[in-house]
């Protein structure tokens, strides 16, 4: 929403910036890949990559088939910037695959934490890849961990991954906070989650960088930069990387935090039901009622049949296919009847609404984690968007109501 012209031109601006930056992103992309293709003195370098396997999240697939995950990301876009470069993967466990680097027996290796150590034998990049945190994880289901007290981890027995900085920060956490517990070393992160599902563990010490809809992160641990990471013997492929990392940063500063965010385990268990949500189900026959506005089309809309239909309605059938839960849908013509019946409790949810947190307080009601983002603009025909403002309309079923018009335009009366 608009607020004063000064508000209208700054958002001109950002939209320019924008498209400039995507058409430098889409350039610099093509660009590099053209001149290595058209110049055929261009030497092909062979990296032999490590792959990890049974690494969901990171590196999905088998080399030598489809291959996918935020890491598998990061080094194509990598490739994209140095000079030559095509990958060879070579599979194995995190510790085969060091002990591998180390020997100069393959040639990189990305998501590796600093230590000394380390630096004896392998050159790491100048800036990190990135900032991987560490979490204990366990089943949705485990309300006595959920209550966020470590003494409840007494006695567990606890699965890791052997050699990994998650493992040494997290047995050191445990230290600290005076748990005795029992360790199971499991060689990779996709095993450790099937021994979580398969109750061959009470918990896992993990990062974030995989994920399972079968475990929630309970505690934080810890968190760590990670890096790629090459042999002393391959300086050049350090230079290429370093080279290849500052570019990718000029075209998109957050690269890796978009990318990540695609895989990431910060949505870890919300495909399961936790302690809380099971009581209240349970004491509500399991039964939602979910109140919608009709006529928004493409998110909700109230069909010839009486039905829900429109991308929200896919939420509905997910409660009922994956949880068994029942939901009725009732439909309204306006924000005000929708809002009246969620007070009154007729409903016990409401969809889609305009996020804002102080009208929700005032209303008595909690707010969802977003379902989907839209860009409000203002459109008047006057010259002056600060007296336009101060007369504005608006539809009975639109995102915005009155209150939220008042502000977003303090200035109208």
């Amino acid at each position: 929403m608009h607020v004063r012209a000064a508000t209208a031109l700054r958002s001109v601006i950002c939209r320019a910036l924008t498209i400039v930056l995507a058409a430098l992103a889409v350039l610099s992309s093509i660009a590099p890949v053209q001149a290595f293709a058209d110049d055929s003195s261009q030497p092909v370098k062979t990296v032999r990559v490590g792959w990890l396997v049974n690494n969901e999240g990171f590196q999905d697939g088998t080399p030598g088939e489809r291959l996918s995950g935020w890491g598998y990301e990061y080094l194509q876009t990598l490739s994209y910037y140095t000079p030559g470069w095509r990958y060879e993967y070579v599979s194995g466990t995190f510790t085969e695959l060091l002990d591998m680097l180390e020997a100069g027996e393959i040639d990189l290796m990305p998501n590796i934490s600093y230590s000394e150590e380390r630096a004896q034998k392998l050159l790491f990049s100048s800036n990190p890849e990135g900032t991987e945190r560490y979490f204990i994880y366990a089943k949705p289901d485990r309300d006595d961990l959920a209550k966020g007290d470590p003494q409840a981890l007494q006695g567990l027995t606890i699965g890791c991954n052997p050699g990994v900085m998650q493992t040494f920060v997290g047995q050191q956490w445990l230290a600290n906070e005076g748990i005795t517990c029992t360790y199971k070393e499991i060689n990779t992160g996709g095993a450790l989650f099937d021994a979580l599902a398969n109750n061959e563990v009470d918990a896992i010490i993990m990062n974030d960088t995989t994920s399972s809809p079968s475990a929630s992160p309970m505690f934080y641990i810890g968190s760590s930069d990670y890096y790629f990471a090459v042999p002393k013997s391959r300086p050049d492929l350090m230079d290429d990387i370093n080279a290849a990392m500052s570019a990718i940063a000029r075209v998109n500063p957050r690269y890796i935090d978009e990318v990540k965010s695609n895989y990431s385990a910060q949505n870890s268990g919300s495909s399961s039901l936790n302690g809380p949500e099971r009581s209240w189900l349970k004491t509500n026959d399991n039964t939602i009622a979910l109140g919608y506005i009709t006529g928004r089309l493409p998110y909700c809309n109230e069909d010839e049949n009486g039905e829900m239909e429109g991308s929200l309605a896919s939420l509905a059938t997910t409660l009922h296919d994956k949880f068994g839960i029942t939901v009725k849908t009732v439909a309204f013509d306006s924000y005000k009847m929708m809002s009246k019946a969620l007070s009154k409790g007729s409903i016990d949810v409401a969809l889609p609404v305009y996020r804002d947190y102080w009208f929700a307080e005032q209303s008595g009601v909690v707010q969802s984690v977003s379902l989907g983002t839209i860009s409000l603009t203002a459109i008047h025909t006057g010259s002056d968007l600060n007296k336009d403002l101060q007369n504005i309309a608006c539809t009975k079923s639109s995102f915005v109501n009155k209150m939220h018009l008042k502000v977003c335009s303090p200035q109208r009366p």
